[in-house]
């Protein structure tokens, strides 16, 4: 199976796939530091210069990493309400930070490119784009229907529940209680909800 790129050859997927879950593996058994291109190579017998001309950097793989994969952000407010919705958005963030592949993939990045905004935004950039995109387009049916209130920004709801999350899943040493999620969810939707 091939993959279009855009410009030059295809990229096989099969490849693609290998290197990733070899990625994956050495960041979740020894964090990003263990993360090495001369690694995968042994672990895939992918020759270093094929990892080099999809991932010019380790930086570049983790932020694949940390920021793919995903098929978007859950969309059920039209079905199932604004509870449902924020639950939703809570659960799919939480739980991917916690995983510790894209746990030490999420923490290498920040590290790699700290102070450097053009790397940052090079990597970032479209990613958020997209979510907050998608979060925009949620929230404003969300008014429509009368259950968001309409002064509520959407940018702000994206900046509180993955700025919340992710530290809590990566940075905090406090122990996480078993319903964190519903709690998180409880205090967003009070301060979303249309007063009465």
């Amino acid at each position: 199976m091939k993959q279009a790129t855009g410009r030059g050859r295809p990229r096989d997927a099969e490849i693609d796939r290998k290197i990733l879950d070899a990625a994956r593996t050495l960041l979740a058994e020894g964090g990003y530091r263990a993360l090495a291109f001369d690694s995968i190579s042994q672990m895939t017998d992918i020759p270093r210069s094929m990892i080099y001309r999809r991932w010019p950097t380790k930086a570049h793989l983790a932020n694949e990493i940390s920021t793919g994969g995903d098929d978007g952000l859950p969309d059920v407010i039209d079905a199932e309400g604004l509870d449902a919705q924020v639950l939703a958005l809570v659960h799919q963030v939480f739980d991917r930070y916690r995983r510790p592949d894209i746990a030490a993939a999420a923490i290498g990045v920040i590290a790699a490119t700290q102070g450097d905004r053009t790397v940052q935004d090079e990597l970032g950039a479209k990613a958020e784009t997209v979510a907050r995109d998608e979060l925009s387009a949620i929230v404003a049916r969300g008014k429509a229907a009368g259950l968001i209130d309409p002064a509520s920004s959407a940018d702000t709801l994206f900046d509180m529940i993955v700025g919340t999350l992710i530290y809590r899943a990566l940075f905090s040493m406090k122990p996480i209680p078993p319903d964190y999620a519903e709690q998180v969810t409880r205090m967003i939707v009070d301060g979303l909800a249309v007063r009465p």
